[in-house]
């Protein structure tokens, strides 16, 4: 249910020298207006990171391999709040100094993550159009990532099997990224960002189901003559034609605009398709809608 997770928190009585004695790497940071000192390591699959100057605390993992597991598989969230109990293990033991109890630390970052057993060049090759809202798509290889103007990665869709270099039980996977900065909300509340908020079925699988319907990917993904009559359908003959005139320029060049489609055309037509509920697009035919589990309801 979760792949990466980053969690901070307030600690007291801890300096960098301490630290560099107990084989932390020690640096300085400077920006536009200050210089800090940091601490770093790496330890038990976990890296930790320390920012003397607010006495800040950081621990980010993959959480899969906490827990002895590959990186292909799937944690249950149980599994999840064990692992994050292991980071708190890891970061208490290589700075030697007692930490607060997980209520009392902060989620910097949180990705949830499902995968299905099916061909990933299948949906990631329907995903040329597709988009997360205020991000642009990157396509790489058998994957795809949604990116903000700031270079954030908002979530990708990609082929496991090919990353881990050899086959896996679920080849296909979503995933969502959440950063620092995003504001979460639920049902319309806006979600904190304690571990006992994050660690939550509610939230995590609320995500997914959100991410899934943006791109598309919660309903039979159309074939191209499908969506063709969908645009015709929704938009009028001639509007329609021009608008999927413009989609098959977006899908012949992989996903990039074509230099002479201005910013305002471009700006239309992703409102049109919008508008006709055009998200994904598979060339080769209707894929069928991924599905969560049931106890994800």
């Amino acid at each position: 249910m979760l792949d990466t997770l980053g969690i901070g928190v307030q600690v007291g009585g801890l300096d960098a020298g301490q630290l560099l004695g107990r084989g932390w790497a020690v640096h300085t940071k400077t920006t536009l207006d200050r210089e800090d000192v940091w601490a770093s390591i790496q330890a038990g699959g976990v890296r930790l990171g320390y920012m003397a100057g607010i006495g800040w605390l950081a621990a980010e993992a993959s959480l899969p391999p906490l827990q002895e597991k590959s990186n292909a598989e799937l944690l249950s969230l149980q599994e999840c709040r064990e692992a994050v109990g292991l980071m708190r293990d890891v970061a208490a033991a290589a700075a030697r100094v007692e930490l607060p109890e997980l209520e009392a630390w902060t989620v910097s970052r949180f990705d949830p993550v499902w995968a299905w057993p099916c061909d990933p060049a299948l949906y990631v090759g329907a995903l040329i159009a597709a988009r997360l809202p205020r991000t642009l798509p990157v396509h790489y290889g058998g994957s795809v990532r949604w990116v903000t103007r700031s270079g954030r990665v908002r979530g990708r869709c990609y082929d496991k099997a090919a990353e881990q270099g050899g086959p896996v039980d679920l080849p296909l996977r979503l995933e969502r990224q959440v950063r620092r900065r995003e504001v979460v909300r639920v049902d319309g509340e806006v979600i904190g960002r304690s571990t006992a908020e994050v660690l939550s079925d509610r939230l995590c699988w609320s995500l997914l189901r959100d991410t899934m319907s943006e791109l598309g990917l919660d309903k039979p993904i159309p074939s191209l003559l499908q969506t063709r009559g969908r645009l015709v359908g929704e938009l009028g003959v001639r509007a329609g034609r021009n608008s999927w005139a413009l989609l098959r320029d977006l899908l012949d060049n992989g996903g990039v605009w074509p230099e002479d489609v201005r910013p305002w055309t471009r700006r239309r037509a992703e409102r049109q398709w919008r508008a006709a509920g055009v998200s994904s697009v598979s060339p080769v035919g209707e894929l069928p809608a991924l599905e969560l589990p049931e106890a994800s309801g």
